[in-house]
């Protein structure tokens, strides 16, 4: 049994993506994987050093349904290095992304208790 909190996230995140997500494959190396209706953000990232304190952005996050994310058959976690391409509604190529997190962070996290969204931090190549 789910917990209802997990269903409402799930719930939201889908109606959210159905109206304001895109389509992207996912990929690494020689593999990938078409993924629709994904949900888009942007997370604000403290990065401290030695001389300072900054404020910076990922270019774009991307939400999906971790179950959704599965490589060469097998479920995967996103790395750094790997791509996304975002489609638009006709399946061109709007922009290429590559999965990297600003000062050092992990390159996604999940959105919620039970691990099924996650959060992946890009920033735009193209």
């Amino acid at each position: 049994m789910t917990h209802p909190m997990a269903d409402i996230l799930a719930n939201a995140q889908r109606a959210s993506a159905a109206t304001h997500g895109c389509d992207i494959v996912y990929q690494r190396a020689e593999h990938s994987v078409a993924i629709d209706d994904v949900t888009y953000g942007r997370s604000e990232v403290t990065v401290e050093t030695a001389e300072e304190v900054r404020v910076e952005f990922t270019d774009r996050d991307f939400i999906v349904q971790a179950a959704l994310l599965i490589l060469n058959s097998l479920a995967a976690v996103p790395q750094r290095g790997d791509r996304i391409v975002e489609l638009d509604s006709e399946g061109e190529t709007v922009a290429t992304y590559e999965v990297l997190a600003p000062g050092g962070m992990r390159p996604c996290r999940y959105c919620d208790p039970r691990e099924t969204l996650l959060r992946i931090h890009t920033k735009k190549l193209s």
